[in-house]
């Protein structure tokens, strides 16, 4: 997926519309919006893979912070690895099979990513719901 500089907040826009169409919002709770927030350190520190990792997880703890950490991740995730109904399984297969079989290109993905999260934090702030 190549994405041009002057694209990247167009694209991180589209992306954090499109969850909002999901969820039926039209602004960002909080919740959501510290989960792009924990997305972007997350992609900085264990990387792509780890954060598809993540959401793939049939994990019994059912956490509050899963539970809404999740569909953001997928969503987002799931966008920039162009599938539009992202499904977590194909999601895991296609990023291991990046790392496995390409690692270099895995390598410009995780790149690529960390760059468009800048861009969803910005949007996400921009579409939080606001207290005042």
């Amino acid at each position: 997926m190549k994405v041009q500089p002057e694209q990247t907040s167009l694209l991180a826009h589209s992306h954090i519309q499109a969850y909002l169409r999901t969820r039926h919002q039209s602004k960002l709770t909080k919740n959501d919006v510290t989960a792009v927030l924990r997305l972007s350190q997350h992609l900085r520190v264990f990387g792509l893979l780890s954060a598809v990792g993540y959401v793939n997880q049939s994990n019994e703890q059912r956490g509050e912070v899963r539970e809404r950490t999740v569909p953001v991740w997928e969503s987002l995730l799931g966008q920039f690895m162009a599938q539009t109904n992202p499904n977590r399984a194909e999601l895991m297969r296609q990023v291991t099979q990046l790392a496995q079989n390409n690692s270099p290109e895995y390598i410009a993905q995780w790149r690529r990513v960390l760059t468009l999260s800048k861009h969803w934090n910005f949007w996400a702030r921009a579409y939080a719901e606001r207290g005042d």
